[in-house]
């Protein structure tokens, strides 16, 4: 591979530069010096340590928390030559010049360039999907530009098959390298599969039979059948404990795949909703900005004489993403049942007292992102 210049880096609107998500000049991408040959492509999540920001207007201080953890160990600089946010948004790190100080090994950074998938644990309720769509088109993309710039685009290995690691990392993003999902549309290798196959498997395997036996909570049921459904639910991307135990993460999951699924929404796990893990398809996780929709509960005897042009009541599915991400925090919403009903708006009041915005019992933008953003006292 010869060396390009730095006018062959990926550019569009969907990237961000060093200088765009506010590199510390002190890091020099250049601290292992130039890749040579024709890498292959190593593949990496953030793990657990690192909470992924929800909403997009986070994620540059996010890659700037990577770079200075990094600049405060034995690097020179962030460690990848590429991020990738689950908005769909490309950061540069090192680029595409210079070798990765994140493989591991010598072999591994010499051998890889190296991409970082922001998929690790989110700072919201953890059943929300880390890994989506555009994330995945996104790490497609950077692999497909750096294919016409010399590297071989079918060699798409895991952080840890690299000989010399042992780690898990790319943890949730390795059934993406397995089944070819990363693959560029131009490769041609034999060994290519199915893009997105394991997501299709989890829509089109056949339902087991129904146990007969209905998750409630409270009390948690406790049954093996529990741990069939949950780890249905997590193949299809949802984020619970397997652990045969119906707990309130399991029960918040099946509230919002009814709501998504247009079931009855009561939180019970019976035979409607268990077939509907099986059989309903995977659809792209919500990105989970404000929904442009204002939460309010006004009485009905309320200002009679005032034609409002909009119900008293909010009832939406939006409202249970909320009142999911409250409960989370350790709020008292009641029932997570997508109805802005009378506790809902308490705990809003109360939220919006505590972190001092305007407190009117209304969830519009502001409340919404401070719900993920603002820190859990």
């Amino acid at each position: 591979m010869t060396l390009s210049t730095q006018s062959d880096e990926i550019t569009g609107e969907d990237v961000v530069t060093r200088q765009g998500w506010g590199a510390d000049p002190d890091g020099d991408p250049s601290g292992n010096g130039p890749i040579e040959g024709s890498p292959g492509i190593a593949i990496h999540y953030t793990g657990s340590i690192w909470p992924v920001p929800i909403l997009h207007r986070n994620c540059d201080e996010y890659v700037r928390g990577i770079q200075e953890g990094h600049l405060s160990g034995d690097y020179d600089d962030i460690a990848y030559n590429y991020l990738v946010c689950r908005h769909g948004y490309i950061y540069i790190g090192r680029g595409y010049q210079y070798e990765s100080a994140a493989n591991g090994t010598d072999f591994g950074n010499a051998t890889y360039y190296a991409i970082c998938g922001l998929t690790g644990v989110l700072d919201g309720p953890v059943l929300i999907p880390g890994t989506t769509p555009p994330l995945v088109s996104a790490v497609r993309r950077v692999i497909a530009h750096l294919e016409t710039l010399g590297a071989i685009a079918s060699d798409i290995v895991g952080h840890g098959d690299i000989p010399g690691n042992d780690t898990l990392c790319p943890g949730n993003l390795r059934p993406y390298v397995e089944d070819g999902s990363f693959q560029p549309e131009s490769t041609t290798a034999e060994t290519v599969l199915t893009p997105d196959a394991h997501i299709r498997a989890a829509q089109a395997a056949e339902p087991p039979d129904w146990p007969g036996v209905e998750f409630t909570n409270p009390p948690p049921t406790e049954h093996a059948s529990v741990q069939v459904w949950q780890e249905q639910m997590v193949t299809r991307g949802w984020r619970l404990d397997v652990d045969g135990v119906y707990g309130n993460r399991s029960q918040i999951a099946c509230r919002l795949f009814q709501a998504e699924k247009a079931l009855d929404v009561d939180g019970i796990v019976g035979e409607q909703t268990w077939n509907a893990a099986w059989t309903e398809p995977v659809t792209e996780p919500v990105d989970w900005t404000w929904p442009g929709l204002y939460f309010r509960y006004e009485t009905a005897g309320l200002h009679p004489d005032i034609s409002r042009s909009y119900p008293s009541v909010t009832t939406h599915t939006s409202v249970s993403v909320w009142q999911s991400q409250m409960a989370y925090r350790g709020w008292d919403v009641g029932s997570v049942d997508g109805v802005y009903g009378t506790q809902s708006q308490a705990v809003c009041l109360a939220f919006q007292e505590e972190k001092g915005l305007t407190a009117d019992g209304i969830v519009g933008p502001e409340t919404w992102a401070a719900s993920w953003d603002a820190p859990v006292d």
